[in-house]
């Protein structure tokens, strides 16, 4: 149960970096356009 609920705290972690990843990027190109 506790390795399960890890595995998905690490999956959201991993999702909100990706997201915090896409926004900088997405901010860094609109800033150099």
């Amino acid at each position: 149960m506790k390795e399960t609920s890890k595995k998905r705290i690490s999956n959201i972690e991993q999702g909100i970096m990706n997201f915090e990843v896409r926004y900088s990027i997405d901010l860094i190109l609109t800033k150099i356009v």
